[in-house]
């Protein structure tokens, strides 16, 4: 099959899996986020989005998987991720880490079909373009780019004009991404296909994550040898297929413990842990605490 009798086969069944969450408003397609990652919140699990988004470590450090690539960064570091691309943050080891996040459609620089709309960012739109992963502290061009960052970061939405200024940053930052030549081609039809079966199986997991589901049934979902999925499914995100089914319950049952009163062994069975004993063992394990005691530090 042909790339692109394959990209227009699965362009619809991979944009049901794709991040439902809306950023920013129609009129401006933007939003900013402070995230922590530390023993309550060990790591955000994988996921796309239509949206770019650039990230900025402020302290800390922790490990990324982007399409299928491990990156550590450390503060100053700033990512770079297109729009589509399947990446997750992961704690590094005992090290926190926090992060301010820009999240921004493309179509906010968009001034209509013209030749520079065209030749810039229609490439990335179309997944025929990627971007440099991570911009280093050390690069030389990283502090006219961390300055655009830093100035949509300290940029107040209530301001008259604040949409005319987070756009002219944003503009510099995509200057600087172009005229340091660090776009590369968008990856062979083969790897296309790998992206889209684990993409597939991180579906299917968020879907059944309740119900008992191991590495047949999710092979069998994808329509691969158990052996290729695991290899695929490790490469991508950094983990095997059972420790993401059991971290995936845990952040689930972490934010339940977080925003309900429910009982603790009701949202064990609620996220698909059979055994409360099990679920307490594993959930120490991630968070380095019991429920009962990340449910106080809600408090």
């Amino acid at each position: 099959m042909e790339y692109d009798d394959f990209h227009k086969i699965n362009e619809k069944n991979i944009m049901q899996y794709k991040e439902k969450a809306v950023h920013g408003t129609a009129l401006s397609p933007f939003a900013k986020y402070h995230t922590n990652i530390s023993a309550l919140l060990p790591f955000y699990p994988i996921h796309w989005h239509e949206e770019m988004e650039i990230i900025k470590v402020q302290s800390g450090k922790g490990c990324f998987y982007v399409d299928g690539q491990r990156y550590e960064a450390s503060a100053g570091d700033i990512l770079v991720l297109r729009p589509f691309v399947m990446h997750s943050i992961n704690r590094l080891d005992d090290n926190d880490m926090e992060m301010d996040a820009i999240v921004f459609n493309l179509r906010l620089l968009e001034t209509g079909e013209d030749l520079c709309t065209l030749k810039y960012f229609a490439p990335l739109l179309n997944e025929k373009h990627s971007v440099p992963v991570v911009v280093r502290t050390y690069d030389g061009w990283y502090h006219p780019f961390d300055q655009s960052m830093t100035s949509i970061l300290m940029c107040d939405p209530a301001e008259e004009g604040a949409e005319l200024d987070i756009k002219a940053n944003l503009y510099w930052m995509f200057y600087h991404i172009y005229n340091n030549r660090l776009l590369d081609v968008k990856q062979s039809a083969v790897e296309d296909k790998r992206q889209y079966t684990v993409r597939k199986a991180l579906e299917f997991i968020r879907a059944e994550y309740m119900n008992k589901i191991g590495i047949a049934e999710i092979a069998k979902h994808c329509g691969y040898s158990e052996f290729y999925l695991m290899k695929l499914f490790k490469q991508y995100t950094g983990e095997s297929c059972v420790d993401y089914v059991n971290n995936y319950r845990l952040t689930v049952a972490g934010r339940q413990l977080r925003d309900t009163d429910d009982d603790i062994a009701a949202i064990a069975y609620a996220v698909g842990f059979n055994n409360v004993s099990y679920f307490n063992r594993q959930f120490r394990r991630q968070y380095g605490m019991t429920p009962r005691e990340f449910r106080k530090q809600r408090i």
